[in-house]
């Protein structure tokens, strides 16, 4: 099993990342990365879908976390981002709650899109901690673990 798994050089310039196994390992430019992405871009995506692919997927290629096989997971990812952009929109605009008057006396109510941005809240979280996009899931694509055998402090 040896050379499966990619190794992270002691001074690598990319903070220790560890790419996904089978990812080309050369380091990619910025406009590389772009090309990649709009290679691998999926078609029918909205134009805001278009615009969070292009804004996510070259920062992935860059730290070798992309393979062309995860590309339904991050066109979901737009999805639904996309969804949650456009309802805070209406949200901020509209005001989360409004009032009705009826026979039971004044009623403050939240509106439906505020249950909705809170689901796809929820599925965008779940999303971001399987891809390590939050502070503390990028942890598991870095190198943590301490050296056991050859401790710095040690003699």
């Amino acid at each position: 099993m040896a050379g499966r798994y990619p190794t992270v050089k002691e001074n690598d310039t990319a903070s220790n990342v560890v790419s996904l196994p089978g990812v080309d390992q050369k380091a990619v430019s910025s406009e590389e990365a772009q090309a990649k992405s709009s290679n691998h871009r999926p078609r029918g995506l909205s134009k805001d879908q278009r615009k969070i692919w292009d804004r996510v997927v070259p920062e992935f290629i860059l730290e070798g976390r992309f393979k062309p096989i995860y590309i339904e997971f991050f066109k979901n990812y737009c999805v639904v981002v996309a969804r949650m952009e456009a309802a805070l929109e209406y949200l901020d605009e509209s005001e989360w709650k409004y009032t009705t008057h009826g026979r039971n006396g004044v009623q403050h109510k939240t509106r439906p899109e505020a249950a909705q941005y809170n689901d796809d809240w929820r599925k965008w979280n779940s999303m971001v901690n399987q891809i390590g996009m939050s502070p503390a899931t990028d942890q598991r694509f870095h190198n943590l673990q301490p050296d056991l055998f050859n401790d710095p402090y040690g003699e």
